[in-house]
């Protein structure tokens, strides 16, 4: 007896689905670090420069005041040892404060917006491959799919309930081979 066709295209629209949510996911992931890149990235560059402001100003007044130049420049690397200590004393806690789900600014609301997007679609996905109960949801993976598929092709199986046994199976023959 041969597996109906059918049978064949359910568990096709099946891995259609899962490959589809693989790649949504995996945007998502791509998306998500970039996101948190640019935040980091905006946020040390904002730093950088309120940090090179104040120090121009604190030689500004030096100058103004008429400081010797030997007491500029201790002033100077001074501050220029501070500025690396709270740089990276600002840049760890903004990380952490991005982790935590912080920054509020129209960039960041622009990326959140897209991501949302994303897991919007992720949800649709989901829920069209809920609808197809005739596989159990542990076995909704493009591998164990994919293979329900050629058990059937090759005729090895007539239908999903057969190829879902038959990978079993195979699963047990190998996880008892090795």
């Amino acid at each position: 007896m041969e597996p109906t066709n059918k049978e064949i295209i359910y568990c096709q629209k099946v891995l259609h689905l899962l490959e589809d949510l693989q790649k949504v996911q995996q945007s998502i992931e791509s998306f998500a670090e970039y996101s948190d890149k640019q935040k980091i990235h905006t946020h040390q560059t904002l730093s950088l420069i309120l940090k090179l402001i104040i120090f121009l100003i604190i030689l500004g007044v030096g100058i103004l005041l008429k400081l010797s130049l030997v007491l500029l420049l201790v002033i100077s690397v001074v501050y220029l040892f501070i500025f690396c200590l709270l740089f990276r004393y600002d840049s760890k806690k903004f990380k952490e404060k991005l982790a935590l789900g912080g920054g509020t600014s129209l960039k960041m609301k622009s990326l959140n917006a897209d991501l949302n997007k994303l897991k919007a679609e992720e949800i649709k996905i989901q829920t069209e491959l809920n609808h197809f109960n005739r596989i159990p949801s542990q076995f909704k993976t493009t591998e164990v799919v994919s293979h329900m598929i050629r058990y059937m092709k090759r005729g090895e199986a007539q239908n999903i309930e057969e190829a879902l046994y038959f990978w079993k199976m195979d699963e047990t023959k190998h996880s008892a081979g090795k």
